[in-house]
C-alpha cells in the first residue's frame, strides 16, 4: 500500500498579511510537493478565487520557485502604486523569512491548533 500522501505547508493568511505590511516584496507563502500544486495556488493567489486572504482579486502576484523540498510559492503585494522589489533582492534584503523559520513558525501554529481542538 502506499505511504501518507505528503501536503503542503502553507500560512496564506499570514503569507498575505506580511505582504501588505511590505508591498512589493516577495513573501514566501508556502512549499508544495508538486510545481503543479503551486503553480494552480499561484493561480488561486492571483484570482482571489479560494483564498479570501488575497483578496481584492488581482492585489497579489504569485510565482513559484523549484527547490529539494519542492516548489515554493511566492507571493507580492501590488494593490497600491510604489516600487516593485526584484525578486532576488527581496530574498537577499533578509525582509522574509527562510525555510527553516517559515517551517517553525508553522509548525507552532499547528501545535496550537491542535491544542485548541
Amino acid at each position: 500500500m502506499s505511504g501518507r500522501v505528503k501536503r503542503g505547508r502553507s500560512d496564506h493568511q499570514h503569507a498575505a498579511q506580511q505582504a501588505q505590511e511590505m508591498p512589493g516584496l516577495w513573501v514566501m507563502a508556502g512549499t508544495y510537493p508538486s510545481s503543479v500544486t503551486a503553480k494552480n495556488m499561484a493561480n488561486q493567489v492571483r484570482s482571489g478565487d479560494r483564498l479570501p486572504a488575497y483578496r481584492p482579486r488581482g492585489a497579489f502576484q504569485a510565482r513559484t520557485e523549484l527547490t529539494q523540498e519542492g516548489a515554493d510559492l511566492w507571493v507580492r503585494y501590488v494593490a497600491e502604486a510604489g516600487e516593485q522589489t526584484d525578486f532576488q533582492k527581496s530574498i537577499a534584503s533578509g525582509l522574509t523569512e527562510d525555510l527553516d523559520a517559515f517551517t517553525r513558525r508553522l509548525d507552532e501554529a499547528m501545535a496550537t491548533t491542535r491544542r485548541t481542538r
